[in-house]
């Protein structure tokens, strides 16, 4: 029982880990995570494997989650990056179309 214990802590300090942005200190607890799993073996009753199995589900979609968020500020960034480039209209068909404007607005902004 004490390895399962080990396991769903390590997977809680993980959780911490992602929800501070800590990945350094997440990717350090990868090995501990996989230790603790390897070292589970036939002695795990089935309630102490649900409880891993909900806290690896947990930390999975937090990590999906900070994953859309930081594609989202990288496409939010390239937009605000581009805005000194140009204007971007679209049409009725939904086609990007870029105009060029003068180098004063970057300067502006």
């Amino acid at each position: 029982m004490q390895n399962n214990h080990s396991a769903a802590q390590v997977l809680d300090q993980m959780h911490q880990a992602i929800l501070q942005a800590d990945f350094a200190l997440l990717a350090g607890l990868a090995p501990a995570l996989e230790t603790a799993v390897a070292s589970l073996g036939r002695s795990a009753d089935a309630s102490s494997l649900q409880a891993i199995q909900r806290k690896a589900a947990r930390n999975a979609a937090c990590l999906v989650a900070a994953g859309r968020g930081v594609r989202s500020a990288m496409r939010r960034l390239a937009e605000v990056q581009g805005a000194g480039t140009g204007l971007i209209t679209y049409d009725g068909a939904g086609k990007r179309a870029s105009h060029a404007t003068p180098g004063q607005l970057a300067r502006r902004l």
